[in-house]
């Protein structure tokens, strides 16, 4: 396909087949030009990668405070109150891995979007990503319903842009392809979250580790 016949898909021309209600409608209040509803997809997307940064932020602090505390009761010799910690911890680590697991989508996503505006291949490129965006906002409805309503919206404009830039024909977001690309993102940010998770969140002493490092340290002030 020629520069201009993707010129005309970024901003088709007028239709002569238009209806004289349908010219009324766009008259009174006209889309926006398809690559703006992108532009600003990308935006919203890139503030809510910003408010899960923030979430994960103060995770990490919390995180960090009751890390010590299973410490702290483990060289006391205190399993209950530790166990109680650990537990704690175990769920502060569940919301972390969903959080990172879903900035990393989401960061995917966004690739997906700018490489859209650059080439224009709405069905290769954008519909994936639409899906995927679905699929990722599902994962925070119950724990940051914020965050979930904003991608939610982003994603119905997304395929309103869509099925404008395919002149309103369905759009096929369940297609072998689509399916397969979405869940190629969502696969690729569960790897990186993983590793992110290991180098930000250390594994738990257990109780006969701590215990042997106090034995090496008493003796060692008894020299």
């Amino acid at each position: 396909m020629g520069l201009e016949s993707w010129a005309k898909k970024w901003n088709p021309p007028e239709s002569t087949s238009e209806t004289v209600g349908q010219k009324l409608r766009n008259f009174i209040s006209p889309p926006p030009p398809i690559r703006n509803q992108i532009i600003q997809a990308v935006y919203r997307i890139q503030g809510q990668i910003s408010k899960l940064d923030y979430s994960l932020a103060k995770l990490q602090s919390y995180d960090k405070m009751l890390f010590e505390k299973v410490v702290n009761s483990l060289v006391e010799g205190d399993k209950s109150k530790a166990t109680m910690y650990a537990n704690e911890l175990a769920e502060v680590r569940k919301m972390a891995k969903v959080i990172i697991t879903v900035r990393y989508a989401l960061e995917r996503v966004r690739l997906r979007l700018e490489t859209a505006m650059v080439f224009g291949d709405v069905n290769a490129t954008l519909a994936p990503a639409i899906v995927a965006l679905k699929q990722v906002a599902g994962h925070l409805k119950g724990m940051m319903p914020d965050v979930f309503t904003e991608l939610m919206e982003v994603d119905e404009s997304l395929q309103a842009a869509m099925m404008q830039m395919t002149a309103h024909v369905p759009i096929a977001l369940d297609n072998a392809y689509v399916s397969e690309e979405a869940s190629k993102i969502l696969k690729d940010a569960s790897i990186v979250a993983e590793q992110r998770l290991k180098e930000h969140f250390p594994d738990l002493p257990s109780f006969e580790k701590v215990a042997a490092q106090g034995e090496r340290t008493s003796e060692g002030n008894g020299k």
